[in-house]
């Protein structure tokens, strides 16, 4: 147990027993169907974490349940698509800047060397300024943003997601819990990344690859909102604790 987290069957329940892994493969197969018909498979795929988001909330363990009730499946998965978006659009516009200049400056500056060697300048400056406020930015955001997608699971309200006050304590009680969970988010995402590289150095496993990313991605995606699911479970039951105790006193 780590931050009230079972690790193995954290890992292990998408693929857990035969039963669990026909609903895991539907999902990569629902998942692969997002690089033909746009947005809407992986709004379906997302909306599914939000059964183990309630099943963890009610205190029983994650576990794959049949592919039913679609319509809800899409209206949870745009709910915690958006509530990401807004958190993350901080990022996005401190992006816009540098997005504009790159694509100004070729035109603005024509043929001359040196105006380019300016831009040049000005672009590499402005590219690591930009890295410099968004990375630690970036961690912010992936830390508490979590929290308040589960907060509208929770409450079934997309607004409740910033009504900070609500889910400010919970997160507060269990920020090393919420911690663990970008820990192990980034882990899965960075072994993602070392395999794919691999791949692209194989002539034969990069033939897999468009088989491998839905998969991948289905498994951290269940993992990553069973992770912050049970931090703010857990974040929820000492706050309860505390209130209780200080109630009783």
């Amino acid at each position: 147990m780590l931050f009230g987290y079972d690790l193995n069957h954290l890992f292990s329940f998408p693929v857990r027993d035969r039963e669990a892994l026909k609903y895991f493969l539907i999902g990569c197969v629902i998942y692969l169907a997002g690089f033909i018909i746009p947005i809407i498979p992986w709004l379906i795929v997302t909306g599914y974490s939000a059964i183990l988001i309630r099943q963890i909330l009610k205190g029983d363990q994650p576990h794959l349940v049949p592919w039913d009730n679609w319509e809800m499946l899409l209206k949870d998965g745009a709910i915690l698509f958006g509530v990401r978006l807004i958190y993350t659009l901080p990022i996005f516009l401190m992006m816009v800047p540098l997005f504009i200049i790159l694509f100004t400056f070729p035109f603005l500056a024509g043929n001359n060397d040196q105006i380019l060697g300016i831009a040049s300048l000005v672009l590499a400056l402005l590219s690591s300024m930009t890295v410099i406020l968004i990375m630690p930015l970036s961690l912010v955001i992936g830390l508490i943003a979590p929290a308040a997608e589960v907060h509208v699971i929770a409450h079934d309200d997309f607004m409740a997601g910033f009504r900070i006050k609500e889910w400010w304590p919970i997160f507060k009680k269990n920020w090393g819990g919420f911690l663990v969970s970008l820990a192990i988010m980034y882990g899965l995402l960075m072994v993602m990344s070392v395999v794919l590289q691999i791949m692209f150095f194989t002539i034969v496993l990069i033939c897999l690859l468009p088989f491998f990313t839905p998969v991948v991605s289905m498994y951290i995606t269940l993992i990553e909102y069973a992770a912050f699911a049970q931090a703010y479970k857990e974040g929820q039951d000492r706050l309860t604790l505390e209130t209780q105790t200080l109630q009783s006193t």
